[in-house]
């Protein structure tokens, strides 16, 4: 039995060969990479925040344009903040400032 792909390498179970079985999973995963839950942007700089895996939000900084991203998804900490204490938004911008000096 052949690679359902190359048709040169002897397939395994799945019928496809190790390199091409490989490749696919690569693809996959490149494919279904994690995306951030949301996004902060504060004085242009962007950090998104993601699912660690145990019910709590980690902090990514990115490079990406925020005039770009999804406006449901954004909170833009340099306009008011409805919804937001005072210091819920201190901690946000300390976090994007530490993100991006560090």
């Amino acid at each position: 039995m052949t690679c359902v792909i190359c048709e040169q390498r002897p397939a395994n179970g799945n019928g496809f060969c190790h390199n091409c079985d490989s490749k696919l999973n690569s693809q996959r995963k490149r494919k279904n990479g994690k995306q951030p839950k949301h996004f902060l942007t504060y004085r242009g700089h962007v950090v998104g925040l993601f699912h660690d895996g145990k019910g709590m939000l980690g902090a990514r900084l990115l490079k990406r344009n925020p005039e770009n991203l999804p406006k449901r998804k954004t909170l833009d900490l340099n306009r008011y903040c409805e919804g937001f204490t005072r210091a819920q938004v201190k901690d946000f911008k300390a976090c994007v400032l530490r993100l991006a000096n560090s």
